[in-house]
């Protein structure tokens, strides 16, 4: 085994103990890179992890290794960000990284992920979904190298072995509860049973879909990026789908928004391309799309002002503190069940307006203004409501209620329930 590198970089070499990374560190010293160890003891472990990080800083010392060592407490920020204790631990040790990158202490850092992870990454990306992109795996980007990964498992250990490398044993690695590892332990031996090259079959998947993204990129328009907003030419909507959808997907992760971001929000900002000019649509992270006549324009909302976007029954809307979606139901909630048939062509969720006008269940038509005060809504809460309407006409007030013009009734095919949740 052999790892090539690029000459006259300063190398952070990632070494927990185990098997990958004390070869990797191993190979990197023989190859004669200018090289840093880095340990981060996750908190996760104990005593046994403690033991680990001694364990690595004593090697270190005995070959003449520099070593960076840092503690972080992974299942207290787990609780504290109310995410699991592996994406603690991802986040803190990638933390730790970044700021070794920022302040020049390392060129690069050099991860020990190996052939078999590539291909658990692939298989997690599969079954949790994913695109193009997901599909590519461990990749290299700027600031991190991945010098291990066309070596196996196998390898790894068998040439530890016969250079009698040392390595402690993660006893996490077979705790099934983790998704990695029911995915290592549970799924793929039984794939190989009856498929033994598909390792092979899913590094050339991960490739493949490396290539295509690249080209994707390539192809992608560049948005006009200034702050907080984004322009892009309205044609852009108009091109091949994926084509589309990579650049407006580029174009929100440039602004800070990806995480979040689903297939549904990417159809809806394509539809925008046969809606009228000035047509909005809600996005994750406080922004708003809209039609600007040639252009496409993502621009971060304001709080409180006027918001509007394009009614879809499949859509979320996020406005102030309250969220909103819509769904199938059976039954009747008072308040918060229409039919679906019923809502007109155009109509759209915003905010309230003056000239509103809405026929309260069972009632007659009013000002929206005075339905509120008989309803003994607080002015406060007024500049909180997102309405379903069209023109001045309202007909639903999501949460409170919906108008006589979308009551269910014996003619009723689609009934919609309005859910309400919080953003925060």
């Amino acid at each position: 085994m052999e790892i090539l590198v690029e000459k006259g970089l300063k190398i952070g070499v990632a070494v927990s103990g185990g098997v990958d990374s004390m070869v990797m560190l191993n190979l990197l010293k023989a190859s004669g890179a200018d090289i840093i160890a880095i340990n981060i003891e996750h908190g996760i472990r104990g005593a046994v992890s403690k033991r680990d990080s001694k364990f690595v800083r004593n090697y270190c010392k005995r070959h003449e290794i520099e070593c960076l060592a840092y503690n972080v407490d992974s299942p207290g920020y787990a609780v504290e960000q109310n995410m699991s204790v592996e994406l603690a631990a991802r986040t803190l040790r990638y933390e730790i990284f970044d700021k070794l990158l920022k302040d020049k202490v390392v060129d690069v850092i050099a991860l020990a992920h190996h052939l078999n992870d590539q291909v658990e990454t692939v298989l997690m990306r599969i079954f949790r979904g994913t695109g193009i992109k997901g599909l590519r795996g461990i990749v290299d980007r700027e600031g991190y190298v991945h010098p291990m990964l066309n070596f196996t498992k196998q390898e790894i250990r068998d040439y530890a072995a016969s250079n009698r490398i040392p390595y402690k044993e993660d006893a996490t690695n077979f705790d099934s509860e983790y998704t990695r590892n029911y995915i290592r332990h549970e799924i793929i031996p039984h794939v190989k049973s009856r498929f033994p090259a598909f390792e092979g079959a899913v590094q050339k998947l991960a490739k493949a879909a490396e290539e295509i993204e690249d080209y994707m990129m390539s192809e992608a328009v560049e948005a006009d990026i200034q702050g907080d907003s984004a322009s892009l030419p309205i044609e852009v909507l108009s091109m091949h789908p994926a084509l589309a959808k990579k650049t407006l997907a580029e174009t929100l992760r440039r602004l800070g928004c990806e995480k979040d971001v689903e297939a549904n929000h990417l159809e809806s900002l394509i539809a925008l391309s046969s809606s009228p000019n000035n047509a909005r649509i809600n996005l994750p992270y406080g922004y708003d799309a809209y039609k600007a006549y040639d252009k496409l324009c993502i621009v971060k909302r304001v709080e409180g002002s006027y918001y509007e976007s394009i009614f879809d029954p499949n859509g979320l809307y996020e406005y102030q503190e309250f969220s909103y979606t819509f769904s199938k139901t059976e039954g009747i909630k008072k308040g918060l069940t229409f039919d679906l048939d019923k809502v007109p062509v155009g109509a759209v969720v915003r905010t309230r307006k003056e000239g509103d006008k809405f026929k309260r269940y069972g009632g007659g038509t009013k000002s929206l203004s005075d339905y509120l005060t008989d309803v003994k809504m607080p002015l406060y809460m007024r500049d909180k409501l997102l309405l379903i309407a069209k023109d001045s006409t309202v007909y639903a007030v999501l949460g409170v209620e919906i108008s006589d013009e979308l009551k269910i009734d014996e003619t009723t095919t689609k009934k919609y329930l309005i859910n309400i949740g919080e953003t925060n």
